[in-house]
């Protein structure tokens, strides 16, 4: 039995495979390794396989040269779209690690089994809540559809570089202010709490405030820490949004 496939065909595959595989890598929340690798490459080489005919289309010459470079820029452009993916994580993580830095327990931060990076407790209950939430509201089927889409606007994964910069910093600064606002009411709360302990110290200077301002911030920490769970349903829906959207917007046909 003889199987014919088409040369264009099997170049897409290979492009487009090369794109999710990047973008499978570092694009959450598919990039933890609670994911086995088999999954991961699982779904690249299903995705690879749905959009392979139609880049297979796109492509005008198979010489070493230009096969080389359009296997760059695939690579290239499945990583610009992991990326702000995971900077939006980053964000919400990073508020957790506020409140974190504000209380005192930063410095207990320990290696996290999941990342292998150091992790703070309050900032890794954020991004694991986070992951939670993006699953409860089909986050993670937004992101996959955002991969398609922007497959179909850039068959050979042409981006604009300087937009990329451009939309990327706008997004980490929107980002940024969206951890702090998660953030808030706790550091609201424990700034309030830091300007209480020092008159206490103030008036009762045999008291030994380090160690009652460590406890008292780490029970209002605890007291609070739902508030900002609160916030984190509405927030992820909101930044997934807005992420996808600037990540499109880079991509050019």
């Amino acid at each position: 039995m003889r199987l014919f496939i088409d040369p264009a065909t099997l170049v897409g595959f290979c492009l487009v495979l090369v794109r999710a595989g990047a973008w499978v890598a570092i694009c959450p929340p598919f990039n933890t390794p609670a994911v086995p690798p088999r999954v991961r490459v699982g779904i690249a080489v299903s995705i690879a396989l749905l959009l392979g005919n139609q880049v297979g289309k796109e492509v005008q010459s198979l010489e070493t040269a230009n096969l080389v470079g359009m296997l760059f820029t695939q690579l290239l452009a499945g990583f610009t779209l992991g990326l702000f993916v995971y900077v939006i994580f980053s964000a919400i993580q990073s508020a957790g690690e506020l409140i974190d830095l504000q209380v005192g327990f930063s410095m207990g931060a320990v290696i996290d089994p999941m990342s292998g990076n150091q992790s703070t407790p309050v900032g890794r209950l954020h991004q694991l809540v986070g992951v939670a939430i993006l699953f409860a509201i089909n986050g993670h089927v937004l992101i996959v559809r955002a991969f398609i889409r922007s497959v179909e606007m850039a068959p050979l994964g042409h981006i604009d570089g300087a937009k990329v910069t451009e939309t990327l910093a706008k997004l980490v600064a929107t980002l940024l202010a969206a951890a702090i606002e998660i953030a808030l009411p706790v550091l609201t709360a424990l700034f309030c709490t830091e300007v209480a302990l020092g008159f206490l110290g103030k008036a009762a200077p045999q008291l030994n405030i380090l160690v009652i301002g460590f406890a008292v911030k780490s029970l209002i920490t605890f007291a609070l820490l739902g508030a900002t769970m609160v916030l984190l349903p509405e927030t992820v829906d909101s930044l997934i949004g807005r992420g996808l959207r600037a990540a499109l917007g880079v991509f050019s046909g």
